[in-house]
């Protein structure tokens, strides 16, 4: 019980209680609190003895019962795991369907080891997130995500996708650069641009209603030419005594990059425009993991996300 609440991010404390609730009282728990947590302390010490290897090895199992599974790594100078890549037949198929408009976000640091998670997420008919494939990597420099994308397009058959969205970051633009050369548009996400604004701007301007209902629909608005645009971020950066934010002024001169009228060319998908997607995929992806994951805990956790993702799309596949 302990191990299967696990993955789904119940901690020892939880599943005492849980199990309380199930026996009828504490007296009928065969086992104390510090049992619980003495046990979940020694699986955690058992898989950090090998854990990395423990992947692996479970990787390749997958990859021979299942040869349409896709995954690669790479190990440092010291055979430490550094990057690994992974895909599955259905996301693969996802991929092919729905990947020309994709998004990348490496907001989330959520194991012992502090590697970096990047799945890579599209929108399906049912403008439901659906991920292509994810990695781990050591770090955010261009020579890593490199090698995460170039990885993707090895397992999509070489397939490019049109466009990437993704935070603003320097190591996943050159990155972009070093592995796909200018074959892929680039774009930023709205959503993660203006989650930053309170921070930038300062949290007392960001209380105030009426500044963020003008920026948010200057921002947001599809019903403007880009002129018209310029003006009301002008207007709304003096009225408000913001010309010489120094953030402000950075984001409007690469407006191009994230304000989507200035690409309406560009099929989104949904993927650019809608703050709750992005703010459903950051919840979905924290239901699953916290900072203390050994890379197996991550991985069950990872199947389970995916098991309970796929149920959803057969449930609206099937109405």
């Amino acid at each position: 019980m302990i191990v299967n609440n696990s993955e789904l991010n119940l901690g020892p404390v939880k599943s005492f209680r849980i199990l309380k609730e199930y026996v009828g009282g504490y007296k009928n728990v065969s086992a104390s609190l510090g049992d619980f947590k003495k046990f979940s302390r020694d699986i955690k010490k058992y898989l950090s003895e090998g854990d990395a290897q423990m992947l692996i090895e479970h990787f390749m199992k997958v990859k021979h019962m299942c040869p349409s599974f896709y995954f690669d790594f790479e190990v440092d100078s010291q055979g430490r795991l550094s990057h690994i890549f992974w895909a599955e037949p259905i996301s693969i198929k996802n991929y092919m369907l729905f990947g020309d408009m994709t998004s990348f976000n490496t907001t989330f640091r959520k194991n012992k080891y502090r590697m970096i998670f990047g799945p890579f997420t599209g929108v399906d008919r049912h403008k439901r997130c659906v991920i292509f494939g994810a990695g781990l990597i050591i770090n955010e420099s261009k020579e890593s995500f490199a090698w995460l994308f170039n990885k993707f397009l090895d397992v999509m058959g070489g397939r490019h996708l049109v466009c990437l969205i993704t935070e603003e970051d320097a190591g996943i633009e050159e990155g972009m650069k070093l592995a796909w050369k200018d074959k892929v548009k680039h774009r930023y996400c709205m959503w993660h641009i203006l989650k930053k604004l309170p921070e930038k701007v300062g949290p007392s301007i960001c209380k105030d209603i009426e500044f963020l209902k003008e920026i948010n629909s200057c921002v947001w608005s599809e019903d403007v030419e880009p002129h018209e645009f310029e003006e009301c971020w002008t207007r709304i950066v003096e009225s408000h005594g913001l010309p010489e934010n120094e953030w402000l002024k950075e984001k409007y001169g690469i407006r191009q990059m994230w304000i989507s009228i200035y690409f309406r060319d560009l099929f989104l998908g949904g993927l650019m425009r809608t703050t709750s997607r992005f703010e459903s995929e950051n919840h979905f992806f924290s239901n699953f993991t916290n900072p203390n994951l050994t890379l197996v805990e991550f991985w069950m956790r990872f199947e389970r996300a995916m098991d309970a993702q796929r149920w959803t799309q057969s449930k609206l596949i099937a109405q």
